[in-house]
């Protein structure tokens, strides 16, 4: 669901772009929301001729159709409802009925629409429908579900997501908009729009648009609640309520997540910040520490060796 609502927000900014940017900013934003997922477009090439726009146009209508409706795209949008509403059904009994209801209907109200039946009119309002049925899925799983380990588990798989993917969105960002070359505010405007925290970020350092100062604000702002330095802070809460129960546990998941988070006391503020491959190791290092951290559940909770009683 995390990831649903993630995507939803970079098409939109995208679809958003389209409207008054020129073909070349079009063209950096689909190579910027591509390489922030980690994949590429099966039928369409990422690198056109940028001063076609007729073909960039019919660019923006595949892309779109592949990152919201490919049902061969784990990351579409309606892949990721599909795949929340599957797993929620086999846990049914671990959730409340609330949030079954809240994520079937989404599912439901969104399964039979293809991108023909709203390009016409507004496929922008598809989009932050999806993202408000994430947010509001996340607001009936905080008021109704009791807090156990179920509880715990949802919770570190959220604010996982969110690490990897405001990680993995700067890392594509600072690689196509460097912080030290002249840019446009635009860029870096677009990058808070998509977090939706443009408005938080004004009232902290006015409508400058500093790079530096947007990737401290995204990455390392203890007080925002989609930085990585948050994420990974209430992770390692969540791992310490986890773990509470299980006291003798020799190999506790969670050694990345407390070496990450000693990145942000020790290593980030010191860093050179006009040197953005300093800057990029950091981001990185903390994408790979959440990256690892599904491995180390898996080991601990999920597939861990059991031990055979001795005979008598």
């Amino acid at each position: 669901m995390e990831r649903a609502g993630f995507v939803s927000r970079l098409i939109i900014d995208q679809l958003r772009a389209i409207q008054d940017r020129p073909a070349e900013d079009i063209h950096v934003g689909w190579k910027r929301l591509y390489s922030t997922l980690g994949t590429r477009p099966v039928s369409v090439d990422l690198d056109p001729d940028v001063g076609d726009e007729n073909y960039m146009l019919v660019d923006v209508f595949t892309l779109t159709d592949d990152l919201v409706f490919e049902a061969y795209n784990p990351d579409a949008v309606l892949s990721c409802f599909a795949t929340a509403r599957e797993n929620a059904r086999q846990i049914r009994n671990n959730i409340t009925y609330e949030m079954w209801t809240c994520l079937n209907a989404s599912y439901l109200e969104m399964r039979d629409v293809r991108l023909q039946d709203i390009w016409e009119t507004q496929p922008e309002d598809f989009l932050t429908k999806a993202a408000l049925a994430v947010r509001t899925f996340n607001g009936v799983a905080e008021s109704t579900m009791y807090r156990d380990h179920g509880w715990h588990f949802l919770r570190i798989g959220v604010y996982q997501e969110r690490a990897i993917n405001i990680t993995s969105l700067l890392r594509s960002h600072i690689n196509l908009f460097p912080t030290s070359e002249a840019h446009r505010e635009w860029n870096w405007s677009s990058l808070l729009g998509i977090c939706e925290v443009r408005s938080a970020f004004r009232n902290l350092h006015s409508f400058k648009f500093n790079p530096n100062h947007v990737v401290e604000f995204l990455f390392a702002d203890e007080q925002l609640a989609i930085s990585a330095h948050s994420a990974l802070t209430i992770i390692q809460q969540v791992l310490t309520d986890l773990t509470a129960d299980c006291p003798d546990q020799q190999n506790k998941p969670g050694i990345q997540v407390r070496s990450a988070l000693a990145l942000f006391e020790d290593q980030w503020p010191n860093r050179n910040r006009q040197d953005d491959a300093e800057t990029l190791a950091m981001i990185n290092s903390v994408n790979h520490a959440c990256q690892l951290l599904n491995h180390e559940l898996e080991q601990n909770y999920f597939f861990y060796e059991i031990e055979d009683t001795p005979p008598t």
